[in-house]
């Protein structure tokens, strides 16, 4: 079956927007070399113009140890590739940058299907392509989100190691050149709603998080190849946005999404103002094109624009480039749940 996905999300542009916020695309897609792996539920983390896209399913039964890397500037992908350490999580991953060096990989899910989580953390020095080891977590977490703020490094939410357990726990720990300063990790103003495949920012100074849901598939009880069960009740979507202020003691409820949705985890920013989401999980079963943003300095949100398909992507913005990078789309244009897993890479000309 020949499926162009630009002209199918361009038809259908107007069922899938609920919000009728925009009828048509404005935006011109174009694919660039694929991903040398198609993975879905990767994590992605920018440091300079290099894109690291790290493990991911394959499918549900293999997941990859291996990390790609985009070249932001010239949409070609670097080689070799980066062997992943033994004991990190494959996927549902928090990943932090100070975008000049260094890449922290926290906890995530060791292993396909529905394993538990592992508490393990790691630095990337994009430079020299190397690896090294991080004090663990205090507990393993299923998809924390993490974020680089003020001189130290903070991992918040996910889920707890049955992977439903809404986790609000929140740490940070001190860093210094891709080190850690101190032994162990500190506890933070918890987050007021816990729960994984969320994403976080920090905009004008601040610490946000955006969206996310309330519970997961769990694995079979008792099975040791921790098979997912697909039975498992539906996860709560909500489309909530928090921010921690610079030496606040509690975190603010602010505007939230007008499109709830999770799966968001590599929100790229712009000009450190504004946070872009891009598709995700409206639940379960059905994917989502919307192209949300939110800017900072006005406290708001808004569709803007669509993705070529409905899709979980992992997104990144460089020099006035948004790109899509691997995931998994839509089924068909009437079939939006979760199907084939991409190896595509797509780019557009983004502004706000």
């Amino acid at each position: 079956m020949n499926w162009n996905p630009t002209q199918w999300a361009l038809r259908n542009a107007s069922r899938l927007n609920p919000l009728d916020r925009r009828r048509t695309s404005q935006l011109t897609w174009n694919s660039v070399a694929p991903c040398p792996d198609a993975r879905a539920e990767a994590a992605s983390v920018r440091v300079g113009r290099a894109l690291f896209v790290i493990g991911g399913y394959h499918d549900i039964d293999h997941v990859l140890d291996v990390v790609d890397v985009l070249d932001l500037s010239t949409a070609t992908w670097l080689f070799p590739r980066l062997k992943m350490p033994d004991r990190m999580a494959n996927t549902h991953l928090g990943v932090a940058s100070d975008g000049q060096r260094y890449g922290y990989i926290v906890a995530g899910q060791k292993g396909p299907q529905c394993h538990p989580a592992v508490p393990d953390v790691f630095v990337l020095d994009a430079q020299l392509r190397t690896w090294s080891d991080f004090p663990p977590l205090p507990e393993a977490r299923y998809s924390p989100t993490a974020q680089l703020w003020q001189g130290r490094l903070h991992a918040l939410g996910g889920s707890k190691e049955d992977r439903c357990t809404p986790a609000t726990e929140h740490w940070s720990i001190a860093v210094n050149d891709g080190k850690a300063v101190e032994r162990t990790w500190r506890q933070e103003a918890p987050i007021p709603r816990g729960g994984p495949h969320r994403s976080s920012a920090v905009l004008n100074g601040k610490l946000y998080v955006f969206g996310g849901e309330e519970g997961d598939v769990r694995p079979h009880a008792g099975d040791p190849e921790f098979t997912c069960d697909w039975s498992t009740p539906l996860e709560v979507v909500y489309g909530d946005t928090f921010v921690l202020d610079s030496h606040a003691d509690a975190w603010r409820q602010v505007a939230s999404m007008p499109l709830p949705t999770t799966h968001t985890e590599s929100c790229a920013t712009i000009d450190d103002h504004f946070a872009i989401l891009a598709g995700g999980n409206r639940n379960r079963r059905a994917l989502s094109d919307a192209i949300q943003i939110y800017d900072a300095d006005v406290d708001s949100w808004r569709v803007i624009e669509r993705l070529p398909t409905c899709m979980k992507t992992c997104a990144a913005y460089y020099d006035g480039w948004l790109y899509l990078v691997t995931g998994q789309r839509s089924h068909s244009p009437t079939d939006l749940a979760p199907g084939d897993v991409l190896d595509s890479v797509w780019r557009t000309r983004f502004q706000t």
